[in-house]
């Protein structure tokens, strides 16, 4: 049995810009939280912001990535074997040349950060990735296609096909799988939470065994907007995201049954408006979820929540 106490809420953006689109992650000790900054929802002139912080969320230093002539969108990290960070963001151009893409950093430590790499793919989003077996593994959509492809490689070299269509409308009937996030179990099968925009717009939890080509869906019945997931054991996760209640959007927090699908509320975060895309890390008993929200006088800004957190089969 799970049991989960909210403790704190903190903003930890700065400024008066337009702050989203998150993630966050323990890395060598500390606690590391990113986001996108830009003049609005939309602008272009989005750049990374990426902080390091104590597991209260006190600053200890502050870094920007950029890339000259496009906004860079939702950045969310992985971390890789021989002890490095990556982080992942897409670029985005009203100009069509060059095709969009998937771009990556890494870190050995102390908010420092290496020149961008240009894994791919081209015009697919690659939302999240999981490092398994000495690869980088992720799920990347395109509209236009209304379908989720499967990744593997590098994300400082290539990221090449592992099963084309795992998701669609075409062989599934289920419109426009984009936002994702995915696991691996301790028995090496994967698991994956897919936002949906299209007929009924619930999200769907899918599983699969290597080699990955095969996929078991089951509709969650609820839309999820930017989820992401944590894996408690192999047949319990914490997955967070933007919620519908009928009536409002909020940022929600839920405990996921992988084998039945059953989810159970356990937080509904203050949030409004514009708000959510989460991100989650656990550090001993503490759960620490980033997320944005503009519920404060129209304002998009970040928030850190800390959770007490107690669980027999956590791993």
């Amino acid at each position: 049995m799970l049991n989960i106490q909210l403790d704190n809420i903190k903003r930890v953006c700065s400024g008066h810009s337009h702050n989203a689109f998150g993630d966050a992650v323990m890395f060598d000790g500390d606690l590391f939280i990113s986001y996108r900054c830009g003049k609005s929802h939309m602008s272009e002139d989005g750049k990374i912001v990426v902080l390091q912080c104590t597991v209260t969320g006190q600053r200890i230093s502050c870094q920007q990535l950029v890339l000259p002539g496009y906004d860079l969108r939702d950045p969310h990290f992985t971390k890789v074997r021989d002890g490095k960070l990556m982080l992942i963001a897409h670029t985005r151009s009203s100009d069509a040349h060059p095709v969009p893409e998937t771009v990556s950093w890494f870190s050995r430590g102390n908010n420092t950060w290496s020149g961008i790499s240009f894994p791919g793919p081209k015009g697919w989003w690659l939302w999240r990735a999981e490092e398994f077996n000495g690869k980088c593994w992720g799920l990347g959509y395109l509209r236009q296609a209304n379908q989720l492809n499967l990744y593997s490689g590098s994300l400082r070299g290539r990221m090449e096909i592992a099963s084309n269509e795992v998701l669609s409308l075409r062989k599934h009937g289920l419109g426009y799988p984009n936002e994702s996030d995915l696991a691996f179990t301790s028995d090496g099968r994967l698991i994956a939470v897919v936002r949906r925009d299209a007929d009924s717009f619930t999200a769907q939890l899918g599983i699969s065994k290597s080699p990955y080509r095969r996929w078991q869906w089951q509709d969650l019945g609820v839309y999820i907007g930017g989820p992401v997931m944590h894996l408690l054991n192999d047949d319990t996760a914490l997955v967070a995201g933007r919620s519908w209640d009928g009536k409002a959007l909020h940022t929600r927090l839920w405990l996921l049954d992988t084998v039945t699908g059953k989810l159970t509320t356990l937080a509904v975060l203050p949030s409004g408006g514009d708000n959510g895309y989460p991100g989650l890390t656990i550090h001993d008993n503490t759960l620490l979820m980033s997320y944005y929200s503009s519920h404060i006088d129209n304002q998009s800004r970040m928030y850190l929540a800390t959770f007490s957190l107690a669980n027999k089969n956590q791993r």
